[in-house]
């Protein structure tokens, strides 16, 4: 193993062991401290993904010079990648786990919550793991959408705004 996958690897079982600490208290509020974890964890493994990519994006863009900062960020492309996967995965377990744990509370925000939650999931898996071309830009087409993702932004905001409702 290389020293990258090392450092994954010990990254994911912190974040594996993290919410554990949520178990020994009874009570609402280690659930929703595992919500807070979700949240966090999609946050940790989305935005160093999304500036890597807009700044090889502008790189290439300018062209010249700046054509060097887009060859270095490509040789750490894949790791952010696999760190932007693992967290998410991360991330989508525990948000669902939460949600399995206050499921006596179920509204409208919180499944669509899941729903959009499993589609952005299910769309980033297959795209990392499927090989057919036409199956590929279908799911970059997903997964890219901003819309999605404001939407999920939106659906958290007012899942935790109406929660203690």
């Amino acid at each position: 193993m290389t020293k990258t996958q090392i450092i994954l690897f010990l990254i994911f079982t912190v974040f594996l062991v993290l919410p554990i600490p949520a178990y020994a208290d009874d009570g609402e509020d280690s659930i929703k401290n595992l919500g807070w974890l979700a949240i966090f964890c999609g946050v940790i493994g989305t935005l160093p993904f999304i500036t890597m990519v807009k700044i090889r994006k502008y790189a290439v863009i300018a062209g010249g010079s700046s054509m060097e900062i887009a060859r270095g960020i490509g040789t750490v492309y894949k790791p952010i990648l696999n760190f932007h996967i693992m967290m998410n995965s991360i991330g989508y377990g525990v948000g669902m786990f939460h949600g399995l744990l206050f499921s006596e509370h179920l509204d409208s925000i919180a499944l669509s919550l899941a729903i959009v939650m499993t589609l952005l999931m299910t769309s980033g898996l297959l795209l990392k793991y499927t090989s057919s071309r036409s199956t590929k830009i279908f799911n970059r087409l997903l997964h890219g959408q901003s819309i999605l993702v404001l939407l999920l932004i939106a659906l958290i905001v007012l899942h935790i705004l109406t929660a203690d409702d």
